[in-house]
């Protein structure tokens, strides 16, 4: 329903800008919301999406629409936009949201517009593009909200009626005459307790929170294990910086969900600017060379059995039966592994989840080596050769669920991200390990 919508918007939006039709354009673009008429400008052209983009009279939309926008369809826009403009609607937005626009806009450009920014504004964007953007002082704002440890709660809650300039107030953070983060409370517990009751009678004093450089990854970890709707950001003495919102949060397990996924199929997302394309198509290369090799390796294998598959050409009917069952089991492990580790799952029983993706590889290895084995045997009557296909189907399979399960725990072990290239590496080597099981056994029987 609501891409069906979508749809009939985009072809509203396009029919009333290539026909110039400016103030019925105004009418729909006022009524729609910022993100939809983002996903609309994906789908016009450059000229197209400076006209729409243009007939957004309202500061706060044009705002929340430059941060939906992503790649292209932002430098279309940002292209024809003088830096007194951009600063004029950075107004509208949170430091945080700054800072990550400024992050995706050409060097010059986002130069240009810190130049003209004033005062307090700019000094807490510059502060925030000193932290790599994926880490927690990256998509952290500095807008937390911030009580003295000696306040009561009638005190806590002025402060909140009076707090216009945060955006969002999930938490109260408390703090003592230092400075330093010493406890945190709900503003519900504001509302519960007697006005009278001091911060420091109802506040937890064990405050989960993370250093500015931590990853956003472990950030996003941190607050869907503990279902925080926000979590804090301190330096080394303890000093609160700033909070990563749950909104930041969602946004960093889509982005670490896509990009594990890429990994896994060993690219990463295409990039558009000029020689982006060669780059992606080089980076791709390394994992084909290896699966090519895997490939050049397991002819030789065949080519060493050649005669016994001569003798018995039956055999060479099953091995893409063989390996693509092997393989699909090992991606099947591998990714559910890959997916417990960056969940934490696994880290509280890496033994427990070795043990459960191999017993799931011998179950299904002899679920399948009966139906395999058995449809070999009616059909073409060789036991031997029946024999050979169930206990490689066995063997295989139990070893592809131990390859993919020990693969990226043994990459994070070593500090590699256990997302890269898993499926190609796990695949080309149970290809090879699955076809050397297969042809082992069966020389050995059918001899």
């Amino acid at each position: 329903m609501a891409e069906n919508l979508l749809v009939q918007r985009v072809d509203a939006i396009r029919r009333l800008a290539r026909r110039g039709h400016a103030a019925p354009l105004a009418k729909v673009i006022a009524k729609s919301r910022a993100e939809d008429l983002a996903a609309v400008l994906g789908h016009l052209t450059a000229p197209e999406q400076r006209l729409v983009f243009a007939n957004v009279k309202d500061d706060g939309m044009a705002a929340a629409v430059l941060t939906s926008l992503q790649g292209d369809d932002l430098l279309h826009i940002a292209g024809d936009m003088p830096p007194e403009r951009f600063v004029a609607l950075f107004e509208h937005l949170a430091a945080d949201d700054q800072t990550d626009l400024l992050g995706r806009l050409p060097e010059e450009l986002r130069e240009s517009i810190l130049q003209r920014m004033q005062g307090e504004a700019r000094e807490e964007v510059e502060e925030l593009l000193g932290y790599a953007s994926d880490t927690a002082g990256g998509i952290m704002s500095p807008l937390a909200f911030r009580l003295q440890d000696n306040l009561t709660c009638r005190d806590a809650i002025a402060a909140v009626q009076e707090a216009a300039d945060h955006e969002l107030i999930y938490y109260a953070y408390v703090e003592n005459d230092d400075g330093q983060l010493v406890g945190v409370t709900s503003l519900r517990n504001l509302l519960t307790h007697p006005p009278s009751t001091k911060l420091a009678d109802i506040m937890s004093t064990d405050v989960l929170s993370v250093r500015a450089e931590t990853d956003q990854e472990e950030v996003a970890r941190v607050a869907a294990k503990y279902d925080l709707l926000a979590v804090p950001v301190v330096d080394e003495a303890r000093r609160l910086l700033g909070i990563v919102t749950v909104d930041d949060v969602i946004d960093v397990i889509k982005d670490e969900a896509a990009e594990d996924m890429l990994l896994m199929a060993g690219v990463r997302e295409t990039e558009d600017e000029p020689g982006g394309r060669v780059r992606n198509a080089l980076r791709r290369l390394p994992w084909l060379t290896i699966t090519l090799l895997g490939g050049l390796l397991i002819s030789e294998l065949i080519s060493a059995f050649d005669g016994m598959i001569k003798a018995e050409i039956v055999l060479a009917g099953f091995i893409p039966i063989v390996m693509g069952m092997e393989g699909n089991v090992g991606i099947q492990a591998a990714t559910v592994t890959v997916r417990g580790i960056a969940t934490g799952r696994i880290d509280t029983g890496v033994a427990r989840a070795v043990g459960a993706e191999v017993f799931n590889g011998l179950f299904l290895g002899v679920v399948f080596a009966v139906a395999i084995g058995g449809y070999c045997l009616l059909r073409f009557g060789e036991a031997d050769v029946a024999a050979s296909v169930a206990v490689a189907v066995i063997t295989g399979m139990t070893s592809a669920s131990l390859v993919g399960t020990l693969v990226p725990l043994s990459l994070r072990r070593f500090g590699v991200d256990p997302a890269i290239a898993t499926g190609p590496f796990v695949t080309t080597a149970m290809d090879g390990v699955g076809l050397t099981i297969y042809l082992s056994v069966a020389a050995l029987l059918l001899s």
